[in-house]
């Protein structure tokens, strides 16, 4: 007997390439158009974060700069500040050493005067002292 062939095989074989044809239109190509776009994307991301990432350092140079170079000016005008009040402090303190300079002079002058004033009037004031106590010593009243 002779058998009709086994087709089984070509079945199998049939359906495979129909489904690979389905797989491949609604699967395999839409599912690598997708990847593809995620591929691209990373590689368009990574790029704008280097960019980025360059554009950050030279905004930080800048301002790095321009911070050293405002230091820079604030140290300049913080010693000009303080040289003025340096020379503020010594004015005042000239003036202050010229006014107590001043006042001692007086007041050396006014005791000055007031030393020849009791030194003048010292001789006037022990007569009339010591005639106090002699009136007072011997009771009655000298004459002059």
């Amino acid at each position: 007997m002779i058998k009709a062939p086994d087709v089984t095989f070509l079945y199998v074989v049939l359906a495979f390439m129909a489904s690979y044809a389905i797989l491949k239109r609604y699967l395999f190509v839409p599912l690598s158009a997708i990847l593809d776009q995620r591929e691209s994307e990373a590689r368009s991301a990574e790029k704008v974060h280097a960019e980025s990432l360059v554009e950050l350092e030279k905004t930080i140079a800048g301002a790095e700069s321009e911070l050293a170079r405002a230091r820079g000016e604030a140290l300049t005008v913080r010693e000009k500040l303080r040289a003025e009040g340096r020379g503020h402090w010594e004015r005042k303190m000239e003036e202050a050493k010229t006014a107590a300079q001043a006042a001692l002079n007086r007041g050396t002058e006014e005791i000055g005067a007031a030393a020849q004033s009791s030194a003048a009037g010292l001789p006037r004031a022990a007569r009339d002292l010591a005639r106090t106590l002699a009136e007072k010593i011997l009771g009655r009243n000298l004459a002059a």
